[in-house]
C-alpha cells in the first residue's frame, strides 16, 4: 500500500474555497475513481492557509492510473474551471509518497486533533529509531493517553525520515500526555539505552492539525 501526502498552500484568502471544493466535489470524484481517502486536515496552530491530506493506493502504478483518470475527468475539469473563475485557489502543492512501517497500526482516528511529526534520523540510525518506537515509545504513548495514529517512511526521495501522527482529545490533553511521557522513567531509560552510541534524531519537525468536517473518520 502506498500513501500520498499532499499539502496545498492556498492563495491568500482561498482556503475556505479549497475546503468547499473538496467537501462538495473532489471527495466524490476520489470515491468514483476508488482513490483511498485517509484524512484531510487544516492547521490548528501555525500556518493557517494550507490543507494537508493523505490518500492511499495499492501501488505506484495504481496511483498513476487513478490519478490520471481523475485529472482527465471532464466533470472534474468543469468544477475546477468554475471554482477558479476569479483565479487559482492553490499557490503550491507539496507531495510525498510513503508506506507504513511494519509496526504501524492501520490509520484510523479516535480524535480530531492530530500532531504530525517528522524525524530525520542521523545517518544509519533509522533502524534504531524504528526499534525504539516499536519496542518502547508507542507503548509509552498509549500509557500517557496519546493515540498512535500511524507511522510511515518515505518511498521516493528522502529515505532516512520517519513520519508519524499522534492523536489527542484537545490541546490540554496534548500537553498533559507529553509531559507525562517525557518525565516517565521508562522513557528516559529507553532513550539513554538507545542513544548509547549517539543521538538517533538529527532534526525533528511537528505541526498540529485538525481534521476537517468532510474528512472520513
Amino acid at each position: 500500500m502506498i500513501y500520498e501526502q499532499r499539502i496545498y498552500k492556498a492563495v491568500p484568502g482561498k482556503l475556505p474555497a479549497i475546503n468547499n471544493r473538496f467537501a462538495n466535489h473532489t471527495c466524490a470524484f476520489f470515491k468514483e475513481f476508488d482513490i483511498g481517502m485517509v484524512g484531510f486536515w487544516n492547521d490548528e496552530i501555525g500556518a493557517s492557509n494550507q490543507l494537508t491530506y493523505i490518500t492511499s493506493f495499492e501501488s505506484m502504478a495504481d496511483r498513476e492510473e487513478k490519478w490520471n483518470a481523475f485529472q482527465a475527468h471532464k466533470p472534474w475539469q468543469e468544477v475546477r474551471a468554475e471554482t477558479e473563475t476569479d483565479g487559482p485557489l492553490v499557490a503550491q502543492v507539496i507531495n510525498s509518497f510513503m508506506e507504513l512501517t511494519n509496526y504501524s497500526p492501520k490509520p484510523s482516528f479516535k480524535t480530531t486533533l492530530h500532531e504530525k511529526r517528522i524525524y530525520e534520523a542521523m545517518p544509519g540510525k533509522l533502524p534504531d529509531l524504528h526499534n525504539r518506537f516499536s519496542n518502547h515509545t508507542m507503548g509509552l504513548f498509549e500509557k500517557h493517553g496519546i493515540e498512535n495514529v500511524a507511522y510511515w517512511t518515505e518511498v521516493v526521495g528522502t529515505s532516512n525520515r520517519l513520519v508519524y501522527m499522534l492523536g489527542y482529545p484537545d490541546l490540554a490533553g496534548r500537553e498533559k500526555g507529553w509531559s507525562g511521557f517525557q518525565s516517565d522513567p521508562d522513557w528516559q531509560t529507553a532513550r539513554v539505552a538507545s542513544e548509547e552510541n549517539g543521538a538517533l534524531v538529527r532534526v525533528s519537525k511537528h505541526s498540529m492539525l485538525r481534521l476537517t468536517d468532510y474528512s472520513p473518520r
